[in-house]
């Protein structure tokens, strides 16, 4: 993380004015690093209140994969009050000034803040002593500008009221014709219809903790890991695509308590992926923290230290590795998760086939019952060889997830967020990944992430998952054991 660009983009966080802060949301530090010491704690907390902000002041972090959301206008006026302007939506935008203005009325109407970034023409009075000017802020911003904070916005009157990092009125070093970027407004919007559509199961902090989880028996996905079960992405590429989440919000997961969202308008649904993926982003640089810190600074480890050393002989060490470290790490981290993310949306990321589906034919669902129950991909080690998710695997002591050798102390499978899962029953005809050919076709390619069900792709060759396929859809309409 640049430290500069941090600081400004702090200032100029994303607010909801007037929430009461004892009952505000808040992100919740994970279990692990609650099991840091204190003073590492408060690093990672500051780290993340740095990057990301809170619920209710949320942080553009521009390095981040992340559509923030950008609209582009046109100064029409400066005033009546202090710093107040009407703005107006530029054509570059592909969006009329309607659909523009609507959405920054969106942002007033619930109370919301956008940053507002000025490029002043040539011979505009600078800013006020204390405002920050900062550069590169925001998608595609290059420009010299002003950074300021949206207080609200009046949807009759059409005016802007600007506050600066004190939040009080701004002085704007604007003029009539002047260009307006107001960033932020799609992890805003995300983030309100989030609240008010995801949180209850999800948790205020994507940990799948919210109120109604406890209720549930398939839990309610944790997005921390940046994890997401069911993917079109090759098994080599960790991360959902933007179209993968779009796809889950909007048709949900059959056999689970995640409900399709298909009334909800597109735009809104892109929102919501958008701040589902900045979520998931949070989580992960706090696991990347917490990775670097807790051999060392874990309450666990700082006791082992202390039969040697003071506590503040442990806590000046420790300040002097943050100081040496920190910002290189945090730099660091940054890319990963950029280049992760990425990684996801590249079109060669996704598993189409060279192949046409093969035909449905008894022939067909034959070949792909031989593979089923035979040993190039046991599948019905965990299926169970009429499909109906007993395998012998379910009751015998397996690996996790990931971590080849490591055994579970308990029979089952496992997922990597420590839940027990059964394999699919295939004769109930539910497949929670989407029952198109091509979505079980990349199952069996990929695997489903996080969970025992490998990828098959580099054992299986095209013709031969076509195969499966096949025979996977036969199954709810016939006696698979009775297959010749």
């Amino acid at each position: 993380m640049n430290r500069s660009t941090c600081l400004i983009l702090l200032g100029a966080a994303l607010s909801l004015s007037g929430c009461d802060s004892s009952r505000a949301p808040s992100f919740q530090l994970s279990e692990q690093s609650q099991e840091l010491s204190g003073f590492a704690q408060e690093k990672v907390q500051g780290e993340l209140e740095a990057g990301f902000g809170t619920p209710s002041e949320l942080v553009v972090w521009p390095q981040l994969e992340v559509d923030f959301g950008q609209y582009t206008g046109t100064v029409g006026k400066i005033g009546p009050r202090p710093g107040t302007l009407k703005v107006g939506a530029s054509d570059s935008d592909g969006l009329s000034p309607a659909s523009t203005l609507a959405s920054i009325s969106r942002l007033g109407e619930l109370r919301g803040a956008a940053i507002v970034v000025s490029t002043a023409q040539p011979g505009v009075t600078p800013l006020e002593s204390g405002e920050s000017t900062a550069s590169d802020v925001g998608p595609d911003a290059t420009e010299k500008a002003d950074v300021y904070r949206v207080a609200s916005y009046d949807v009759e009157s059409r005016l802007l009221s600007v506050v600066n990092a004190a939040g009080t009125p701004a002085q704007l070093s604007m003029a009539e014709g002047d260009t307006v970027k107001i960033v932020g407004g799609v992890l805003q919007d995300g983030r309100n219809l989030y609240l008010r559509h995801c949180m209850h199961c999800h948790g205020v902090s994507g940990d799948g903790e919210g109120p109604t989880a406890q209720y549930f028996r398939v839990r309610p996905r944790d997005y921390r890991q940046g994890v997401i079960k069911f993917t079109s992405t090759k098994a080599t590429v960790p991360r959902p695509s933007r179209d993968d989440l779009f796809r889950i919000v909007k048709l949900g997961v059959p056999g689970t308590y995640m409900p399709s969202f298909m009334l909800l308008p597109d735009d809104e649904v892109k929102a919501i992926v958008e701040y589902v993926r900045w979520l998931a982003m949070r989580g992960e640089m706090e696991r990347k923290l917490n990775a670097w810190l807790s051999l060392d600074y874990s309450q666990a480890a700082v006791q082992d230290t202390l039969e040697n050393s003071s506590v503040a002989e442990i806590r000046a060490g420790f300040d002097e590795v943050w100081a040496d470290e920190s910002s290189g790490n945090i730099e660091r981290y940054g890319e990963e998760l950029q280049m992760d993310w990425q990684e996801a949306d590249k079109p060669e990321s996704v598993v189409n086939p060279i192949l046409p589906r093969t035909p449905v034919s008894s022939e067909s669902i034959k070949r792909g019952r031989d593979i089923f129950v035979g040993t190039k991909a046991k599948c019905a080690s965990c299926h169970g060889e009429t499909g109906r998710g007993n395998g012998p695997s379910t009751e015998g002591i397996n690996d996790l997830p990931g971590q080849p050798g490591v055994k579970a102390d308990k029979a089952g499978l496992f997922d990597i967020w420590g839940n027990i899962v059964k394999p699919r029953d295939l004769t109930t005809g539910v497949f929670r990944g989407g029952r198109r050919p091509i979505d079980i076709y990349r199952r069996v390619h990929s695997g489903i992430k996080g969970t025992p069900m490998q990828a098959f792709g580099t054992t299986l060759n095209e013709e031969e998952i076509w195969d499966v396929v096949n025979y996977v859809l036969s199954v709810p309409f016939n006696d698979s054991s009775n297959v010749h």
